[in-house]
This record gives structure tokens, sequence and C-alpha cells, in this order.
């Protein structure tokens, strides 16, 4: 197979998302060929290009531009996705954004028709289902490890959303952008739930701002519009009843716990790590079943070892492998642009019945 050529737009060497997953996962995987890269600057262009040994542009166009990419991937701040897909579209690219894919579900629908009349492979990043303990789940699911599901629960912390956030992601604290704990912890979270146990078929909600001015690391102040408390009820096709809350900032009684309930056992995912969010961190799980009356460990190993990476960068690379093997085999493993629609209604459905929902009793 020849090597998928990739420029990344939004990796600065700084420690940010592009810089601690895609780039490893795509240096780690011969499947793929990281040719360039671009950030917001001058300066930080000149130091992506020492750090990655690729070419680095400032202006994103000229990535896109490069006839040897092949792949552009969008990691940037999600305000800023629409205009950027739109020109890798409009040049032919494929494109890889990161989650979620608009602001709004509008944004989301009209970048999917725009990939399809452009006729280009997409894909979307939805990763936690690639994270080996997740997958994992899914098998003993179907294998019927835990008997009918009856219900599952989660419960996690957001981690952004709380007072001491960097001021660089102020925007997050305005719902006008799309980035909330509704639409990226709870998302994720949500579409790892239906990865392992089905689609949701109902859902009720109610969506909180427990925090309406916050504090930033520089001492400045922002009003915040973003949900930071949110829950939802949902009952799935299987007739499974599902709950997931999740809270902004972090929690002292644990970050990350998702229970899954069966007529002969049950399953427990957690997070040792001060991260409640399921796409972005190591997971351990645990089980119990038959007469069994206390979990055990349960063994997760990734299918492809040899890349040497892990934690949020290996359920990266995972994604990126699921998206080259659908192209060179048909299949459709990876979440397609297509896919996010679909999460992006299922969001606009809990917004919706959570305004319905608020009258005084």
């Amino acid at each position: 197979m020849t090597p998928i050529g990739v420029g990344v737009i939004g990796a600065s060497p700084n420690g940010g998302w592009a810089a601690l997953a895609h780039v490893p996962a795509l240096r780690a995987l011969p499947e793929y060929d990281l040719r360039a890269v671009a950030t917001s600057r001058p300066v930080s262009a000149e130091r992506a290009k020492a750090a990655w040994g690729v070419d680095a542009y400032h202006d994103p166009r000229r990535l896109v531009e490069r006839r040897d990419i092949d792949l552009v991937v969008v990691a940037v701040k999600v305000p800023d996705h629409y205009g950027l897909i739109t020109d890798a579209l409009t040049a032919g690219k494929a494109v890889f954004s990161e989650w979620p894919l608009g602001v709004a579900l509008e944004q989301a629908q009209i970048l999917h028709a725009e990939a399809v009349v452009a006729g280009v492979p997409t894909v979307v990043g939805l990763q936690a289902r690639f994270a080996p303990a997740i997958r994992r789940m899914r098998e003993l699911v179907d294998a019927g490890y835990v008997g009918k599901v009856l219900s599952t629960n989660i419960v996690g912390s957001g981690m952004a959303w709380a007072p001491g956030a960097p001021a660089a992601q102020a925007y997050a604290f305005d719902a006008r952008n799309g980035v909330t704990t509704l639409t990226v912890s709870t998302a994720h979270a949500l579409d790892a739930l239906s990865y392992v146990l089905g689609d949701i078929s109902s859902v009720t909600s109610t969506l909180g701002v427990g925090n309406d001015t916050i504090t930033l690391d520089d001492g400045s102040t922002t009003t915040v519009t973003s949900p930071d408390q949110v829950a939802v009820t949902a009952q799935l096709e299987s007739g499974a009843v599902a709950s997931v809350f999740y809270r902004g900032g972090l929690s002292r009684a644990g970050n990350l716990r998702w229970e899954i309930n069966g007529t002969h056992g049950d399953l427990l995912l957690t997070c040792p790590a001060p991260n409640g969010n399921i796409q972005a961190t190591e997971l351990v799980l645990a089980g119990a079943n038959g007469s069994a009356t206390h979990l055990e460990p349960i063994h997760t190993h990734d299918a492809h070892p040899e890349t040497g990476l892990s934690g949020p960068a290996n359920t990266v690379a995972n994604l990126y492998r699921a998206f080259a093997h659908d192209q060179l085999l048909g299949t459709a493993a990876a979440p397609t642009f297509g896919d996010a629609v679909a999460l992006h209604r299922l969001i606009a459905g809990i917004e919706h019945v959570n305004t319905e929902s608020h009258r005084k009793y």
C-alpha cells in the first residue's frame, strides 16, 4: 500500500492535542507519511518544522494546495473547522476532522453534504471506540458475558469548564462556539456507549450552568453560557435504560465510572488518571458474571502493539489504521462525516428536550 500523504492543520509543538496524539500516531504507522503541518503563526510554524522535521506553514491554504497531501487533518478550535474543511474539500482532499465536526448540527450537515459532492473519504475523531478496553467491552457484551443488558450508567468529569482554565480556552465557555461539556465529553461518551450497546432510541435531559462566571488562569473572568452539568437519560433500541452524567472540572470522588449491568453479569470501566474524557485517557476494565460475587480485572490488549504507543496516541493510531484499511478494503470501520451528523443530531435532540422540559412544577 502506498502511504497516505498527510498534512495536519493545528500541529503546534506546544503540548496540544495534535502534538500529543495525531503526530505520534501518524509517525508510528507505515500506512501514513506526515508531509506537512500548519500552525497559526510564523514562529510556531518554525518550531513545528524543527520539531517534526517536515514542511510547516502559517497559512493552511499552502498545505491544502500541495499535490502530495492526500489527507488533510483539521485539529484546531471547532469554530475554525467549517472554513478549513470547506477549503480542503474544495481542493478534492480527504479530510480527518476532530470532533465536534461543526459548532452545531446545521454546520455538520453542510460539511457532510459538501464531502458527498466532492466524492472524497472523510473521518471524524470519535476515537473512543478504538480504545482496547472499549473494544473488549463490546466483544464481551456480544459474546453474552453479561447476558441481557438491563441498564448502563456513566459518570464522568470533563476537566475543562472549571475555574482556573487556561485563558486560551475561554472560547469554550461560550455555548455559541459549540465546545461544551455536552458536545465534547458527553458526546464522546455517548458515542462509546452506542458502539458497545447499540443505538439510542429516546432521550430526556437536564443541562445546567453551575458556574455562571469563571476566573481563568491569568486572573481574568468570563461569563459562562456552556452547560457544565449534563444529565442524560435514554432508552436504547435493545430496551436497556441508560444514564449519563458529566460535570465540568474534576471530582475528588473519581472522574470516570461506566457500568454495564445484565442478567448474568456486570462490567465496569474506570480511569485511574484525573481525566474523565473517555476518548483521551487510559482505561481499566473489570467484570464478573455467573456465580462470581466480586469484580476481577479483565485483560485488554491492543491489536497492534508494535507501534509502541499508549494512551490517547495509541487510540488515535487505531482510528487512523481503521481509516487506511477502509480505503484499501472498502470497509466502513472508521466513523465518517455521516456518523458525525448522526451524533450531532443526538446532541441537538438532547438540547431540545432540555429546553422543552424547563417548566415549573
